[in-house]
């Protein structure tokens, strides 16, 4: 029996869309349930530029707490690109089930996730968003003012206003 799953809303920095977006479509190694779901939920995203995102929400150089499955520890890690690894007990990739699930969520949402194609569901809740790290060249684009209203754009209609770099 299908059931319908309500998702929690996402919103994902541009920056971050376009990275893995690009992995998912170009790398022919990520292939299967695990690129579907990455896709699926870039899909679904609404976009904001990496300035504008708001404080409450996950994105890659975050670090999050989360608990799983409504219960146990907190855990904490910093969601980064798999790229950009360097301390894999401190860090957790984006793209990896759980962190596909937690990119974009904000504090108190919960979201369904898989680790395998038949594999039991589970569930991770966003419990903090402590802070976020930005490149040293988006420090500048930080305080730029955005000219658009909110600075947000919907999956598809990615604003280029303020993206562009000196």
């Amino acid at each position: 029996m299908n059931t319908a799953i309500d998702l929690p809303q996402i919103t994902i920095a541009t920056d971050d869309y376009n990275r893995l977006m690009s992995l998912a479509v170009m790398d022919p190694h990520r292939r299967g349930p695990r690129r579907q779901f990455l896709l699926s939920e870039l899909r679904r995203a609404a976009l904001c530029h990496p300035a504008r995102l708001p404080d409450d929400v996950v994105s890659t150089n975050a670090k999050v707490t989360y608990r799983l499955n409504g219960g146990g520890k907190p855990m904490e890690h910093i969601l980064v690109h798999s790229q950009d690894l360097l301390w894999p007990g401190a860090e957790l990739s984006v793209t990896t089930p759980l962190g596909i699930a937690l990119l974009g969520l904000r504090v108190g949402d919960c979201m369904p996730f898989r680790t395998s194609p038949n594999g039991p569901w589970h569930e991770v809740v966003v419990e903090d968003v402590q802070f976020r790290l930005l490149p040293d060249d988006e420090e500048s684009t930080r305080n730029t003012p955005d000219p658009s209203a909110t600075g947000m754009t919907t999956r598809g209609t990615i604003s280029t206003v303020g993206l562009t770099r000196p």
